[in-house]
């Protein structure tokens, strides 16, 4: 059936009150359509944080450093388990699934990104390796990555404030660490044109490179530096040199509403603008692309996807 004008408003209104899920159809306004995908179930004291889904399977990550799995079908929980770097200071700010396996798991490593302002970690990347036996996960640190800026400034690369979140280019199998030239809040940017975003690019480390691997200005392959156009950075993904992510507390009619950028590495530009105070009142957390198909987590239990993909 196909409806036109008044009558596709009308319908779609219906389907609002009908369904209750929050629905932006593609508009002048909204070049995309967001819809509630599932709700999760909730845990006390524990933020939701970091995401990837891989193998019909959909891992999120919470504050401190555990992992919830989530049936992409039939969005039921499946598990739920610590990390190997579960700790305290672990934000888990940022997941994402890799290339590599590592001995007896079926799943490539997750790269999960500390993202705590301040901690002793937070230049940190954990990788972990994840093994299924009768239903139940458990969680192998196989290596760490961190970056040392140290030698930025002479090898004429931009350093950052801090806390980077690494995101996996799996198709041209780079890692890419993102950040900002000021930390993003508010308060310590001022206005935009105070700050601007770096995305550096590294080499992915193989796994047999060990348990330990320091990536420095050395190993630095390219750096984007980007307009500041949206305060807060939470997480986000990659695919094919473009980069995902959302910003923002998502509260309404403040300074720091949701909003999704994508970041073309390449040509260091913005690829599109996606403003979404007025569908997206939770906070944002992390990005997924899957199946041609934007998910972001949120910190409530609310996923959301986006259509369409750019």
């Amino acid at each position: 059936m196909i409806l036109s004008g008044r009558y596709t408003q009308s319908f779609l209104l219906l389907l609002l009150i009908l369904t209750g899920i929050s629905l932006a159809t593609a508009t002048a306004r909204h070049p995309y359509s967001v819809t509630r995908f599932m709700q999760q179930t909730r845990l006390k004291k524990k933020s939701l944080q970091g995401m990837d889904i891989i193998q019909n399977r959909i891992f999120v990550m919470q504050d401190g450093g555990f992992c919830r799995v989530y049936d992409y079908r039939t969005k039921l929980l499946l598990d739920s388990f610590p990390l190997a770097s579960c700790r305290p200071g672990n934000h888990c700010n940022t997941a994402n699934f890799g290339i590599e396996k590592a001995k007896g798991s079926s799943l490539p490593v997750m790269y999960v990104s500390v993202g705590k302002p301040g901690d002793t970690d937070e230049y940190a990347c954990y990788v972990e390796s994840f093994t299924c036996h009768k239903g139940h996960y458990q969680a192998n640190l196989v290596q760490t990555i961190r970056m040392d800026q140290s030698g930025f400034r002479q090898k004429g690369w931009q350093t950052i404030w801090g806390c980077p979140n690494w995101v996996i280019d799996k198709e041209r199998r780079h890692l890419w660490a993102f950040s900002a030239v000021k930390r993003t809040v508010v308060k310590e940017t001022g206005p935009f044109h105070n700050n601007k975003y770096v995305a550096t690019k590294f080499r992915l480390p193989l796994l047999k490179e060990g348990k330990e691997v320091i990536l420095t200005a050395h190993d630095v392959l390219d750096q984007a530096v980007m307009e500041f156009d949206a305060y807060v950075t939470q997480g986000g993904t990659m695919k094919d040199g473009k980069i995902y992510y959302v910003f923002g507390f998502g509260k309404e009619g403040t300074r720091t509403p949701a909003k999704m950028r994508i970041y073309d590495t390449d040509s260091r530009t913005i690829l599109a603008r996606w403003n979404l105070e007025d569908i997206v009142k939770e906070e944002p957390e992390d990005v997924a692309v899957y199946q041609g198909r934007i998910y972001m987590n949120t910190n409530s239990p609310t996923i959301y996807v986006l259509d369409p993909l750019p």
